[in-house]
C-alpha cells in the first residue's frame, strides 16, 4: 500500500496517509491474533529454570497489555485516519473545484467566440468552392495559369453551398435536443472556423460538437476531404489544450449528384474516405458522405447522439 502513497499534492497525501492509517487499523489486530501468545502448559512451565519463567511470564504480561491496549489503539488508528482523510479531501476537493472553474472560464471564453458576419460567411464560401478549383485566389483579371472561375458561376456554387450548411444547421435547430446549443458560422479565438457548433449545456454529462461540412459541387477531390479533416482536428486540439476537455468532431461531405459518372465511383469515394479516416484516433468522430438529395432527408438525431 505504501508504493501507492500520493506525493503530488500535499492534500492527495494526506487523503493516502489517512486510508494507510484506516487500513492499520484493521490489519494491526488481524496480525497480533495470528501470532502465538506465548501460552505453555502448567508442566512445561514448571520445568523451565527460574530466568526463563521470567522470560514467559514478563512475555505473557506483555500480551495481555497490548490486548487491552489493541482496541484503543485500533480505535485511535482509525480516528486519525479519519480525520487525516476528511482535511485532504475536503481541501483536495476544493482545489480540485478551484481548478475546473478555470477550466470553465478558458471553456466559456472559447464558447464566446464570435459569429461572423454576412460578409465573413460570403468569402468563408468564396475560398471553399475556390479550393475545390484549387484556386487561392479569384480574380476577374487572372492572368495566370490557374483555372478561373466565372463570377456568375461562382456566385452559384457559392450559394450552394451556404444553403447547404443552413439546411443542417436548419434541421439542427428544429429538432431541438434540449442537450446543445447550436451556434453557426463560428470564428474561435480568431483563428479557426466552424461550421456548427454544438455546446453541451451539460458539460459534466456530454461532450461539446463541431461540425464541419464540405459540399462537393464540381468533382470527387480526396484533397478536400484530408484538408477538412485536418481542419477539425486542429480546432479540437487547440480546445483541448485551452480547456482540457475534447470536443467530439463531425464531418459531413455532401457531393453533388451530378458530379458522380457511376455507382462505382462513389463506391469507391467512399471507400477511399473510410481507408483515409480509419488510421487516426481523435476521440469522439463521426463522417457521413451523403449526396444533395440524402442531405434533405438526413436525420439529425445520428449527430445528437
Amino acid at each position: 500500500m505504501l508504493n501507492k502513497i500520493e506525493f503530488s499534492d500535499l492534500y492527495r497525501f494526506l487523503t493516502s496517509i489517512g486510508l494507510i492509517f484506516i487500513a492499520s487499523a484493521l490489519i494491526i489486530p488481524w496480525l497480533f491474533m495470528k501470532q502465538e501468545l506465548g501460552v505453555i502448559s502448567i508442566s512445561e512451565y514448571n520445568s523451565l529454570i527460574e530466568g526463563s519463567k521470567k522470560i514467559v511470564d514478563n512475555r505473557i504480561n506483555l500480551n495481555l497489555l497490548v490486548l487491552k491496549m489493541l482496541p484503543f489503539i485500533s480505535l485511535v488508528l482509525f480516528l486519525i485516519g479519519c480525520g487525516l482523510i476528511f482535511i485532504g479531501f475536503k481541501n483536495w476537493k476544493k482545489k480540485q473545484d478551484d481548478i475546473d472553474e478555470s477550466d470553465e472560464i478558458k471553456l466559456e471564453i472559447l464558447r464566446a467566440s464570435k459569429q461572423l458576419d454576412l460578409e465573413e460567411i460570403d468569402e468563408k464560401a468564396e475560398n471553399e468552392v475556390k479550393e475545390e478549383f484549387n484556386e487561392k485566389k479569384f480574380s476577374a483579371n487572372n492572368t495566370s495559369n490557374e483555372t478561373e472561375i466565372e463570377q456568375p458561376n461562382l456566385e452559384k456554387l457559392k450559394s450552394n453551398l451556404i444553403g447547404m450548411e443552413k439546411l443542417f444547421f436548419d434541421k439542427i435547430v428544429e429538432f431541438n435536443s434540449f442537450i446543445y446549443e447550436p451556434k453557426a458560422n463560428l470564428k474561435i479565438d480568431d483563428k479557426y472556423e466552424i461550421d456548427i457548433a454544438l455546446n453541451a449545456i451539460n458539460k459534466q454529462k456530454y461532450s461539446d460538437k463541431l461540425i464541419e461540412i464540405k459540399y462537393l459541387q464540381t468533382k470527387l477531390n480526396m484533397d478536400i476531404i484530408k484538408k477538412s479533416f485536418s481542419a477539425l482536428v486542429r480546432v479540437q486540439n487547440h480546445i483541448y489544450k485551452a480547456t482540457n476537455k475534447r470536443p467530439a468532431i463531425i464531418l459531413i461531405l455532401v457531393y453533388s449528384s451530378d458530379i458522380v459518372s457511376s455507382g462505382n465511383e462513389i463506391s469507391r469515394f467512399k471507400s477511399g474516405v473510410k481507408e483515409y479516416l480509419s488510421q487516426f484516433g481523435v476521440g469522439q468522430f463521426q463522417y457521413f458522405i451523403l449526396n444533395n438529395k440524402e442531405a434533405e432527408n438526413f436525420q439529425v438525431t445520428n449527430i445528437m447522439k
